[in-house]
């Protein structure tokens, strides 16, 4: 029945025993008789029946939510995941697949620095895993941020949202190893785990459109039939799961209505089709098992990221045709302007942009759109899991794997990351190049800044790739200033109503850009906008370094990765006892200083300073009341480590410039003055 119907006929059998309130296939049968006639007016009965219908269907899990809620991940799930991992794996290709990802993650983890057991920390895990999947699988899996510190699994996060997988594997693996870290091993299977996360979504959400379909989870059904489960699938996917039907007619609907509302939709189904027949024509066969079309399910979760880039690099093109001076920075007002006079949709509002990390504000009177930021920002990602959405590759991902595989360590001398870097193209970058000598400065400066050796993966040198490729490197913000926000999460936290600017705020802006080009202005105090230099913050976070203090009060986490002062590759990493020899080296000087103060104070208990006179008579005290106190007092504040052994040693010499200068002026005075030796006070 449809609702209509339910409506009508509510009332004449409102005095009925019982009432359908849902669909045939999942009815609910709602006993009303006694109720109703409890009610001694035909208003109050049709009002009594409204309500318990009403309040009845909620009772009632619908098709409405069934592809969001199928292959939903417990803990349970995560947890056994992780153990079946750790053991071996349980596909049937499991040794030669985690061999595979052994040999994929194993130079990027030989790169990252290490913790006193040569293991891995909690950030450079996340580092390495999100590295991994972004690369592979196009997946930006929230929660892996090298950034984020922040555990998900909070009393006001659900189980349901997205961020807690990746923190509940990986706590599950740190409680279990303690200050030990996480070796390649683990790591893999970490990672082997997250991936079989994703395929018992993929499978469960194919199970739904088998029930939609109507074929049996045992058994073969033809191909055709099969494709059709997929389609529907595959649609599924591309609404983020946010798709349902009650009936076969239903489906066929709201498909062919997708069909004609969705942007792009017959490339992707071109891509769809391509992937299908190609996977069912290797299976020689003319059915297929619900296990084979899970392999195809999980092949398209796998793979749609090769179609997705195809796009991503057709919105690059065309940013990078809105650039001006500056390489990789479009101006605001071109970007709208772009929006309002062309098919393309850059329209989101400057805030929301500046959250996303994507917006250069360095010069509040010319903003800017970061190309890369914003091409790998999420409202260009398809939120197509529970799990992960797919978003734009960073390309520079690729530049920084090669660099690791040829340096092969944390860290490298300057000018050999020059050399690599002048002979590494991109798209955008041809080679053999000459780098330029302001962008071959910054670089021996942030050698300069880590003992004579660069760390890859610092803050500094990730802002000097960005310079290097400037369409290709995302511009690296401090942490805690950006986040990865969906348009709804961002409008959720700042109580905005859209995301996107709306008409008249973009015309706005570009009336106001009076340095644009084409502007008639263009020119008058336009600052900067003819120099070409991006812009370079000298604030460097290395990888490890940030930890929140909520989070290690909360969860006692390792801190046996990389410090701020262990810029070294573990090849050639410090001793542990540096810190100690450090301690001692202070206490040796303290006590050598104190004991030649005391020695000071017995070998001349005549000298004394004057304080003034009192009844006609001079008052002196010792020398040493006053030196030994005041001495001792900034030995202390040294060996506490409050005072650098730079400014001790600064303060001493020019302690000892002024007691000769006064003694060089006090007695060229009682010369002058014509004073004997006798008549002078104590210098």
């Amino acid at each position: 029945w449809t609702r209509r119907q339910r409506w009508l006929k509510l009332h004449s059998e409102a005095s009925g025993n019982f009432w359908r309130c849902c669909p045939a296939h999942r009815c609910l049968r709602v006993h009303l008789h006694g109720l109703i006639a409890m009610g001694h007016s035909t208003q109050l009965r049709l009002y009594a029946t409204l309500a318990l219908v009403f309040f009845s269907c909620f009772l009632v899990p619908t098709r409405a939510s069934s592809f969001l809620r199928a292959g939903q991940v417990t803990e349970k799930d995560a947890m056994q995941t992780l153990e079946n991992e750790l053991a071996g794996g349980i596909r049937p290709d499991a040794q030669k697949h985690l061999q595979w990802l052994e040999e994929t993650l194993r130079p990027t983890y030989l790169a990252l620095p290490k913790n006193a057991a040569g293991n891995l920390g909690h950030q450079a895990v996340r580092y390495v895993l999100h590295r991994f999947f972004v690369q592979q699988r196009g997946w930006f899996v929230r929660g892996l941020e090298p950034t984020n510190d922040t555990s998900w699994r909070t009393p006001t996060k659900p189980l349901i949202v997205k961020e807690w997988v990746p923190d509940f594997l990986q706590d599950i693996l740190e409680k279990r190893e303690g200050e030990r870290g996480i070796d390649l091993r683990e790591l893999v299977a970490l990672a082997a785990a997250l991936e079989d996360l994703v395929r018992k979504e993929a499978v469960g959400r194919l199970q739904t459109a088998y029930e939609l379909h109507g074929l049996p989870l045992s058994g073969p059904s033809s191909e055709s039939k099969v494709e059709e489960a997929l389609n529907t699938y595959f649609v599924a996917y591309l609404k983020a799961g946010n798709f349902s039907a009650d009936d076969a007619g239903e489906l066929s609907e709201k498909k062919q209505l997708f069909s004609k509302r969705y942007i792009g939709y017959e490339p992707a189904m071109t891509w769809f089709n391509g992937v299908v027949g190609k996977s069912m024509s290797a299976s020689r066969s003319a059915s297929l098992d619900f296990a084979a079309a899970s392999s195809i399910a999980s092949k398209i979760s796998e793979t749609y990221y090769a179609f997705m880039d195809v796009q991503c690099k057709n919105l690059k093109t065309t940013l990078q045709g809105l650039e001006g001076k500056k390489a990789g920075r479009v101006r605001l007002s071109t970007f709208y302007k772009a929006s309002l006079y062309s098919h393309w949709r850059f329209n989101e509002k400057a805030d929301y942009l500046k959250r996303l990390g994507a917006l250069d504000d360095s010069d509040p009177q010319q903003p800017r759109v970061i190309v890369p930021n914003y091409i790998m920002s999420r409202p260009n990602c398809l939120e197509a899991s529970n799990l992960y959405a797919i978003c734009c590759r960073n390309h520079c991902e690729d530049l920084m794997s090669h660099l690791e595989t040829q340096i092969g360590s944390a860290a490298a001398e300057p000018r050999k990351i020059a050399e690599l870097v002048a002979n590494l193209p991109s798209d955008t970058v041809p080679v053999p190049r000459n780098l330029s000598q302001p962008l071959v400065d910054r670089l021996f400066q942030v050698s300069r800044n880590n003992y004579g050796r660069v760390p890859l993966h610092g803050r500094l040198f990730a802002q000097w790739m960005h310079h290097a490729y400037p369409r290709e490197c995302p511009y690296p913000h401090e942490v805690g200033t950006t986040s990865p926000h969906t348009p709804d999460e961002w409008m959720k936290e700042t109580g905005h109503s859209m995301a996107a600017a709306s008409t008249e705020e973009m015309m706005q802006q570009v009336a106001s850009d009076t340095c644009a080009s084409d502007s008639p202005q263009s020119g008058a105090g336009c600052g900067d906008e003819e120099s070409e230099e991006l812009p370079w913050n000298e604030a460097e976070e290395l990888l490890l370094a940030h930890r929140e203090e909520k989070e290690l009060a909360k969860v006692p986490r390792k801190e046996l990765a990389l410090q701020a002062t262990s810029r070294q590759d573990d090849t050639t990493a410090k001793p542990q006892t540096a810190s100690s020899s450090s301690w001692l080296t202070r206490v040796g000087i303290v006590a050598a200083a104190s004991i030649g103060l005391a020695a000071f104070g017995l070998a001349y208990p005549q000298r004394m300073v004057h304080r003034g006179f009192k009844d006609d008579k001079p008052i002196a005290l010792p020398a040493h009341w006053l030196l030994v106190p005041f001495a001792l007092v900034v030995l202390l504040v040294y060996g506490l480590g409050l005072l650098d052994g730079a400014t001790l040693l600064f303060a001493c010499i020019a302690g000892l410039v002024a007691l000769i200068f006064k003694k060089f002026v006090l007695r060229h005075s009682n010369q002058c003055l014509g004073r004997s030796d006798a008549g002078k006070l104590p210098v």
